[in-house]
């Protein structure tokens, strides 16, 4: 079966991840998307998350492709560490999409509804910290 590629931005500030309720899925998860034809997964991560929360990013570091199933549908997880550019301040901006916008402390993830992808993240991170 085919997995549909998405890319997506962790974004932390003061130990705290940013997240987004996606009302579709019922959880949160990073800001991101599908990745376009012709497009990369950086490209992807830049674009998605402008949109999503309207902010400029640079990506940091590559976290390597992860796979991911959610509903019944297989994807192949890209994921960013990546910083807001030029004091940008972050806002949903797909309020069809999105409920909330939360600054979620990484060490509580186990506490939040987050997608699987941003769980394995999470462990991750607090693993090498």
């Amino acid at each position: 079966m085919e997995k549909i590629a998405l890319s997506g931005c962790a974004i932390i500030e003061n130990g705290k991840l940013l997240l987004l309720w996606k009302r579709k899925h019922g959880h949160y998860e990073f800001p991101g998307g599908k990745v376009e034809p012709g497009e990369s997964a950086e490209q992807t991560a830049i674009r998605e998350t402008l949109e999503e929360i309207g902010c400029a990013v640079e990506l940091m570091k590559d976290m390597g492709p992860r796979d991911l199933s959610i509903d019944g549908k297989n994807y192949l997880s890209r994921v960013f560490i990546s910083k807001i550019q030029d004091g940008g301040v972050p806002k949903i901006m797909e309020p069809m999409a999105f409920d909330e916008l939360i600054w979620m402390p990484i060490k509580d993830y186990a506490k939040f509804i987050v997608a699987p992808n941003a769980k394995e993240f999470c462990e991750e991170y607090l693993k090498e910290k």
